[in-house]
């Protein structure tokens, strides 16, 4: 599973580098006919996590990761992030339990408006919700799947601008009111709800701008994911790492073992 040029898990301690794939999964479903991209049946899911099991995988949260860059701690040699887009309802009906059976944990990235949009509603079809703040603060206290933020109200695409991502007419004060207004409400709201901040960032639908960074920062952001394909080399001397985490987006229609392949994980 190791990267071309990258050396064995001995060294790599000794080294402070340490490979890590993350996965990215959206919604998911028990209807084969609802099944895409972007959703992923709930069998599909637990045959991928026994298949992570069985080869000795273990799962790294986001507070793992900081203790790790800070010296606190080490990172499995097996180590693996699995992560959920978009803060669908599923995760909580569907994903919770399969974590809790197979000894996993995981990081749903939400999105706060619809966080509030369905506590209004109080609408929990699972072919669409996404969950309630109530929901949100029980994972939250609960220790499987971690919450952090998806923004506020950025899971938008358009002509104008796709996610966080800098509009060519903007010149970047009116780009950085635009981020930190969207950072602050989110803050506010987690707070508010949870009783934390958030301190990892989803890009949505992966879309970014190099002058978005330093922005996050300031609204204490210390990682952030994007969906660019690719396997983390995680290096304790290089904390920027953590800024353009890649991940692999889980699609419906092929194996666990033709997924993880691409990963190096067999």
């Amino acid at each position: 599973m190791l990267l071309t040029g990258v050396k064995s898990a001995s060294v790599l301690s000794v080294q402070n580098d340490y490979n890590l794939p993350i996965i990215m999964y959206h919604q998911l479903t028990k209807s084969e006919s609802r099944a895409g991209k972007y959703v992923l049946t709930v069998e599909q899911l637990e045959r991928d996590l026994g298949y992570l099991k069985s080869r000795g995988y273990k799962s790294v949260t986001v507070n793992q990761l900081l203790d790790f860059m800070q010296g606190d701690t080490e990172l499995p040699d097996k180590a693996i992030m699995i992560t959920f887009d978009d803060g669908c309802e599923t995760i909580y009906t569907y994903a919770l339990p399969l974590l809790e059976k197979y000894g996993f944990t995981a990081t749903g990235f939400i999105v706060g408006s619809l966080a509030d949009r369905y506590t209004e509603l109080d609408d929990h079809n699972l072919n669409y919700s996404c969950l309630t703040w109530n929901q949100i603060k029980e994972l939250c206290e609960g220790g499987i799947i971690d919450i952090q933020s998806h923004s506020y109200d950025l899971h938008k695409n358009t002509a104008e601008r796709s996610g966080a991502k800098k509009k060519k007419s903007e010149t970047f004060e009116q780009y950085r009111e635009f981020l930190s207004e969207d950072l602050s409400v989110m803050k506010e709201k987690m707070l508010f709800n949870t009783g934390k901040a958030p301190v990892a960032f989803a890009y949505p639908f992966g879309s970014y701008s190099e002058e978005s960074a330093g922005i996050l920062k300031e609204y204490g952001i210390k990682i952030v994911l994007t969906c660019e394909e690719r396997v983390n080399i995680i290096k304790r001397t290089e904390p920027e790492c953590l800024f353009r985490l890649g991940r692999y987006n889980r699609p419906y229609g092929i194996s666990s073992e033709s997924f993880f392949e691409k990963m190096g994980i067999g």
